[in-house]
Protein backbone atom coordinates (compact mmCIF):
# COMPACT_ATOMS: atom_id res chain seq x y z
CA UNK A 1 0.00 0.00 0.00
CA UNK A 2 1.24 3.46 -0.87
CA UNK A 3 2.10 5.49 2.24
CA UNK A 4 1.76 8.75 0.30
CA UNK A 5 -1.66 7.72 -1.02
CA UNK A 6 -2.72 6.84 2.50
CA UNK A 7 -1.43 10.23 3.68
CA UNK A 8 -3.35 12.01 0.91
CA UNK A 9 -6.51 10.18 1.96
CA UNK A 10 -5.92 11.32 5.55
CA UNK A 11 -5.44 14.91 4.40
CA UNK A 12 -8.76 14.71 2.56
CA UNK A 13 -10.52 13.20 5.57
CA UNK A 14 -9.16 16.08 7.68
CA UNK A 15 -10.83 18.59 5.36
CA UNK A 16 -8.42 19.44 2.58
CA UNK A 17 -9.78 19.48 -0.96
CA UNK A 18 -8.79 16.76 -3.40
CA UNK A 19 -6.17 19.02 -5.01
CA UNK A 20 -4.69 19.98 -1.65
CA UNK A 21 -4.66 16.37 -0.45
CA UNK A 22 -2.73 15.12 -3.48
CA UNK A 23 -0.20 17.94 -3.52
CA UNK A 24 0.35 17.98 0.25
CA UNK A 25 1.29 14.30 0.14
CA UNK A 26 4.34 15.45 -1.85
CA UNK A 27 5.44 18.47 0.20
CA UNK A 28 8.97 17.07 0.22
CA UNK A 29 9.04 16.95 -3.58
CA UNK A 30 7.50 20.40 -3.93
CA UNK A 31 9.88 21.82 -1.34
CA UNK A 32 7.26 23.71 0.66
CA UNK A 33 5.52 23.21 3.99
CA UNK A 34 2.06 21.66 4.15
CA UNK A 35 0.38 24.99 4.89
CA UNK A 36 2.10 26.65 1.93
CA UNK A 37 1.11 23.89 -0.49
CA UNK A 38 -2.44 23.88 0.85
CA UNK A 39 -2.65 27.65 0.39
CA UNK A 40 -1.48 27.49 -3.22
CA UNK A 41 -3.99 24.75 -4.09
CA UNK A 42 -6.95 26.09 -2.11
CA UNK A 43 -8.98 27.09 -5.17
CA UNK A 44 -8.43 23.97 -7.25
CA UNK A 45 -10.67 21.42 -5.50
CA UNK A 46 -13.97 20.47 -7.05
CA UNK A 47 -12.68 21.28 -10.51
CA UNK A 48 -11.91 24.93 -9.73
CA UNK A 49 -15.10 24.82 -7.63
CA UNK A 50 -17.00 24.60 -10.90
CA UNK A 51 -16.91 20.91 -11.85
CA UNK A 52 -14.13 21.43 -14.39
CA UNK A 53 -10.67 19.76 -14.39
CA UNK A 54 -10.61 17.41 -11.40
CA UNK A 55 -8.62 18.77 -8.47
CA UNK A 56 -6.61 15.58 -8.13
CA UNK A 57 -5.22 16.25 -11.60
CA UNK A 58 -4.38 19.85 -10.67
CA UNK A 59 -2.65 18.62 -7.53
CA UNK A 60 -0.73 15.94 -9.41
CA UNK A 61 0.41 18.30 -12.16
CA UNK A 62 1.57 20.74 -9.47
CA UNK A 63 3.80 18.03 -8.02
CA UNK A 64 5.17 17.12 -11.44
CA UNK A 65 5.83 20.78 -12.20
CA UNK A 66 7.81 21.11 -8.99
CA UNK A 67 9.84 18.02 -9.88
CA UNK A 68 10.41 18.96 -13.53
CA UNK A 69 9.98 22.74 -13.65
CA UNK A 70 9.92 25.15 -16.53
CA UNK A 71 11.31 28.03 -14.50
CA UNK A 72 13.25 30.05 -17.08
CA UNK A 73 11.11 31.56 -19.83
CA UNK A 74 13.68 30.95 -22.57
CA UNK A 75 14.24 27.29 -21.62
CA UNK A 76 12.03 25.68 -24.25
CA UNK A 77 13.47 22.21 -23.60
CA UNK A 78 12.30 22.39 -19.97
CA UNK A 79 8.93 23.70 -21.13
CA UNK A 80 8.46 20.75 -23.48
CA UNK A 81 9.68 18.26 -20.85
CA UNK A 82 7.18 19.62 -18.30
CA UNK A 83 4.44 19.42 -20.94
CA UNK A 84 5.41 15.83 -21.73
CA UNK A 85 5.13 14.91 -18.05
CA UNK A 86 1.64 16.45 -17.93
CA UNK A 87 0.64 14.49 -21.04
CA UNK A 88 2.09 11.31 -19.52
CA UNK A 89 0.04 11.81 -16.36
CA UNK A 90 -3.06 12.38 -18.47
CA UNK A 91 -2.40 9.20 -20.45
CA UNK A 92 -1.88 7.12 -17.30
CA UNK A 93 -4.98 8.66 -15.70
CA UNK A 94 -7.13 7.87 -18.74
CA UNK A 95 -5.96 4.26 -18.70
CA UNK A 96 -7.85 4.01 -15.41
CA UNK A 97 -10.63 6.58 -15.68
CA UNK A 98 -12.51 7.84 -18.76
CA UNK A 99 -12.73 11.47 -17.78
CA UNK A 100 -10.69 14.40 -16.42
CA UNK A 101 -13.55 16.70 -15.46
CA UNK A 102 -14.77 16.65 -11.87
CA UNK A 103 -18.49 16.75 -12.51
CA UNK A 104 -18.67 13.69 -14.79
CA UNK A 105 -16.11 11.81 -12.68
CA UNK A 106 -18.27 12.19 -9.60
CA UNK A 107 -21.22 10.67 -11.48
CA UNK A 108 -19.36 7.47 -12.43
CA UNK A 109 -19.68 4.27 -10.41
CA UNK A 110 -16.93 3.94 -7.83
CA UNK A 111 -13.82 2.45 -9.45
CA UNK A 112 -11.70 1.30 -6.51
CA UNK A 113 -10.43 -1.61 -8.62
CA UNK A 114 -8.12 0.86 -10.37
CA UNK A 115 -6.16 1.62 -7.19
CA UNK A 116 -4.46 -0.96 -4.96
CA UNK A 117 -4.43 1.53 -2.07
CA UNK A 118 -8.13 2.32 -2.49
CA UNK A 119 -8.90 -1.38 -2.33
CA UNK A 120 -6.75 -1.94 0.77
CA UNK A 121 -8.27 1.06 2.52
CA UNK A 122 -11.78 -0.03 1.53
CA UNK A 123 -12.54 3.33 -0.08
CA UNK A 124 -16.02 3.56 -1.53
CA UNK A 125 -16.37 7.21 -2.48
CA UNK A 126 -15.21 8.38 -5.90
CA UNK A 127 -13.21 11.39 -4.74
CA UNK A 128 -11.25 9.31 -2.22
CA UNK A 129 -10.46 6.73 -4.92
CA UNK A 130 -9.36 9.43 -7.37
CA UNK A 131 -7.11 11.02 -4.75
CA UNK A 132 -5.19 7.84 -3.98
CA UNK A 133 -5.09 6.79 -7.65
CA UNK A 134 -3.57 10.15 -8.64
CA UNK A 135 -0.93 9.80 -5.93
CA UNK A 136 -0.10 6.29 -7.15
CA UNK A 137 0.37 7.58 -10.70
CA UNK A 138 2.63 10.42 -9.55
CA UNK A 139 4.66 7.96 -7.46
CA UNK A 140 5.03 5.72 -10.49
CA UNK A 141 6.23 8.63 -12.60
CA UNK A 142 8.68 9.80 -9.95
CA UNK A 143 10.08 6.29 -9.52
CA UNK A 144 10.82 6.09 -13.22
CA UNK A 145 12.77 9.36 -13.16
Amino acid sequence: MSKRAELANTYHERGYSCAQAVACAFCDVIGLKEEQVASLLSGFGGGFRAGEICGVISGAITVLGAKWPHAVAEDQAAKEFAAEKAREFNRLWREKFPEVRCEPLKELPCAAQHSPTAQKLGLEKNCAVYIVAAVEIVEQMLSEA
